[in-house]
């Protein structure tokens, strides 16, 4: 029997425009790529979500893995995110929930993901998030949400995602009930309230001050490409979608609220426009073991980070 969360609808599926290669970073992070489809494909605005992208921090081995706040989701749109409890066989669970109407997230292994066959499908065992929306046991087929898409699996995959672990993974519920669509004007006093907790909870201090010495130590001997991937991702890529993510926001904040709010999306775009360049040739660099000097781009981004923030400050 086919189950289905009836509230999403995935018929004639088109992404959001954030995901059509518009943007310089056309994904993030499984997690938030995830929520911004499952909210566009709920009617919802996903760009009022993302005041939490300006405490954005170095972590020390790695920028921060940027998540959609499970509190802002309730208090933007009413959806509930719960933790569940796996007891039970995962495939129990997933059939349980999705009658009660919930989406289901899911820790899993990106090998049998058909979606990603360019990189780790049937090639790399990695951690990733999907949002089950459908499941047909007998049929041993599944219909997720995966980064800026929506996809399908049967058979073999559909045994390796649910085959029994050591250890269960980790999963999530969405519950709709309390589902509220809000006008963007509503919506924006909402995200405008948020913005100025998380401008609060700004990093104490310029997080690319430490991060240009960890990038020199790291780059100090060039690594294998391999290694450089690994890095990019925790790093390179996560600032640089998370900043340009900002900008995207301050924007549509600055259409509902004022003008102000585009000074420091400017220079949040100058960040992830600069942290393109220097992924780019930090590969380069890998690749060839020919070293850059990358002295200038690392100063821009400490740059604009202090003006974005001084921006932010202001008023």
């Amino acid at each position: 029997m086919k189950q289905s969360v009836s509230t999403i609808n995935v018929a004639e599926y088109q992404a959001h425009w954030l995901h059509n290669g518009d943007l310089s970073w056309r994904q993030s992070n499984c997690y938030v790529d995830l929520w911004i489809e499952v909210l566009h494909r709920l009617s919802l605005n996903p760009i009022a979500s993302f005041a939490f992208t300006l405490a954005a921090d170095f972590e020390g081995d790695q920028w921060t893995f940027f998540k959609v706040p499970l509190h802002d989701l309730f208090l933007l749109y009413g959806i509930d995110v719960q933790e569940l409890n796996i007891w039970q066989s995962l495939l129990e669970h997933v059939s349980v929930q999705l009658s009660r109407n919930r989406l289901v997230l899911v820790e899993v292994d990106a090998f049998y993901l058909p979606d990603v066959h360019d990189t780790s499908y049937q090639q790399a065992h990695e951690k990733t998030t999907i949002g089950i929306h459908t499941l047909d046991i007998e049929e041993r087929t599944l219909g997720y949400f995966h980064n800026s898409g929506y996809y399908t699996l049967q058979g073999a995959d559909f045994d390796g995602i649910f085959q029994e672990r050591a250890l269960p993974p980790y999963v999530e519920f969405a519950r709709f009930d309390y589902l509220n669509q809000k006008s963007d004007a509503e919506l924006a006093a909402i995200a405008l309230d948020l913005t100025k907790k998380y401008v609060a909870r700004r990093p104490r201090q310029n997080p690319f001050i430490e991060y240009t010495q960890q990038f020199q130590e790291f780059f100090a001997a060039p690594p294998e490409l391999e290694g450089f991937h690994k890095y990019a991702f925790a790093t390179l890529r996560q600032y640089g979608s998370c900043y340009e993510y900002a900008a995207v926001f301050l924007k549509w904040l600055a259409e509902h609220d004022v003008p102000r709010w585009l000074v420091p999306a400017e220079h949040f775009e100058a960040i992830s426009g600069t942290t393109q360049i220097l992924m780019l040739k930090a590969a380069r660099m890998a690749k060839t073991k020919k070293p850059f000097d990358y002295r200038a781009l690392l100063a821009s981004l400490q740059d604009h980070w202090d003006q974005a923030m001084d921006a932010l400050l202001e008023g």
